[in-house]
């Protein structure tokens, strides 16, 4: 796994005092051999860290889970089962009512879970008098059905989410490992080039705040 060695904030500071220090003595720096396209590389790699650092904080945000989905969905098919039950007794003299009841019962699958709840929500709204006759209160099950299949929505769209945070991090971490060896290489050129040198503020305008490892 990739993983950056100093926080994103100060490597992403180094990266463009590099590059500027790198485009002010690119002369001696390409006479050392460094690429002529070392610094507008760096600033590249600087800037895709920059956006991938920013998708991940949006995606983070967005991805944050209130309730575990495994709860959710043993809720939501606790319930499911609960309300067929009582589907079946209120329309048991209903032919219509229980082959309607039928034919929404025991999805396979999340997608299909969510949707029998929302067919049980419009069945007890639409058989309101059945489901009196048997005490129960149909806007009240109806509420409850319509607001249990809207959290496992939401849920699974945190999850679906959560995964996006996972590859909008790798992402960032890998573009920080590589942001981390373009400015080594700079620094590294740099160094040759001027070792000796008595202008200390030309060496030191390749020094980084947050060294590699801090």
């Amino acid at each position: 796994m990739f993983e950056p060695s100093r926080r994103t904030t100060a490597l992403l500071r180094d990266a463009r005092t590099i590059a500027a220090a790198c485009r002010a003595h690119a002369d001696a720096l390409i006479a050392r051999g460094m690429p002529s396209h070392a610094a507008a590389d760096l600033v590249a790699r600087a800037d895709a860290l920059s956006q991938a650092q920013a998708l991940w904080l949006a995606d983070r945000r967005s991805g944050l889970r209130v309730e575990s989905t495994a709860v959710l969905l043993a809720d939501a098919d606790a319930l499911r089962d609960d309300v067929t039950a009582l589907a079946g007794l209120a329309l048991r003299k209903s032919r219509d009512g229980l082959e309607r009841l039928a034919s929404l019962r025991d999805g396979e699958g999340i997608a299909e879970l969510i949707a029998d709840l929302r067919d049980l929500a419009a069945l007890a709204r639409d058989a309101a008098a059945a489901f009196e006759d048997i005490n129960e209160d149909p806007g009240a099950l109806e509420s409850r059905l319509l607001g249990v299949s809207r959290k496992l929505e939401a849920a699974l769209a945190a999850d679906d989410a959560g995964q996006i945070v996972s590859s909008a991090k790798d992402l960032r971490d890998r573009l920080a490992v590589l942001v981390e060896d373009a400015i080594d290489e700079v620094r590294a050129f740099a160094a040759v080039a001027f070792r000796g040198d008595p202008d200390n503020a030309r060496r030191g305008s390749f020094a980084v705040l947050s060294p590699r490892g801090a």
